[in-house]
């Protein structure tokens, strides 16, 4: 049993439309393979994606970031803790995008980054966690920012999920997670939230709470579900009047 809770999320939702025709077959096979899983992932017949737009292709300078847009809602912590920023397959480089967080933020605390976990970067993320947490808690940073979308959609949404955990008791208890299928326990959830991507649960979550309809006591079913991949975090709420919910205000389209 994981000694974890989450305290207060802060969400980001942009809608992206910087997309260009694909063009894979000009690239390496180890970018062909890494292009039919995400296509695969999220759905997008071949015939129909378009791909991420590059730095190159477009001036992104100005355009607001969604990894930024959710850690200022949620805020800077009270006491100096790690910042640990989840993507799952980065636009920029890593150390590129962390760098510009931790500056921007002027952040206290050690920082760290991890990318390529795919759609699995929202659940299991509670593994590493508890490994590494410190009594003063962690801001985990969780970013979709899709490279493939649908050309019958015209984009794809820009997502980021900003949580504030913290060891021991708290308003949402994380009780485990895993890959794959969820366990029994976790199948008799109350409320079951999931989407194909890593932010996709988050963000129902935070609509749901938001609206008030998960009571203190109940289970609660986080889930990350491709035909490539599943996984699954398993909380309870404790007290759901004390979880902190902050939205970033976004603009209606980007590109």
């Amino acid at each position: 049993m994981l000694d974890l809770s989450v305290e207060a999320l802060g969400i980001a939702v942009l809608r992206y439309t910087n997309y260009s025709p694909m063009h894979v077959d000009v690239a390496s096979a180890s970018i062909r393979a890494a292009a039919r899983y995400e296509r695969r992932a999220r759905g997008i017949p071949v015939e129909h994606a378009m791909q991420l737009a590059t730095d190159d292709d477009v001036d992104l300078s100005d355009e607001p970031d969604v990894s930024t847009l959710a850690l200022a809602a949620l805020g800077s912590p009270e006491d100096a803790q790690p910042l640990y920023l989840i993507r799952d397959l980065p636009r920029d480089s890593m150390v590129s995008a962390l760098a510009g967080l931790v500056q921007g933020f002027e952040w206290a605390g050690e920082d760290a980054g991890f990318t390529h976990l795919e759609e699995l970067g929202g659940t299991v993320v509670f593994d590493l966690l508890d490994w590494v947490m410190p009594e003063a808690g962690a801001t985990t940073l969780i970013c979709d920012e899709p490279l493939y979308a649908d050309a019958r959609v015209g984009g794809a949404r820009f997502c980021a999920v900003a949580l504030r955990v913290r060891p021991g008791e708290g308003p949402l208890r994380v009780l485990a997670c895993g890959e794959g299928a969820p366990d029994a326990a976790a199948e008799q959830a109350a409320h079951r939230f999931s989407g194909s991507g890593p932010c996709d649960g988050w963000l129902d979550l935070f609509d749901a709470l938001a609206a008030g309809t998960i009571a203190d006591g109940e289970p609660i079913l986080i889930q990350a579900r491709t035909p490539c991949a599943e996984g699954w975090a398993l909380m309870r709420a404790e007290a759901v009047a004390e979880v902190r919910l902050a939205r970033a205000a976004v603009p209606e389209a980007v590109g």
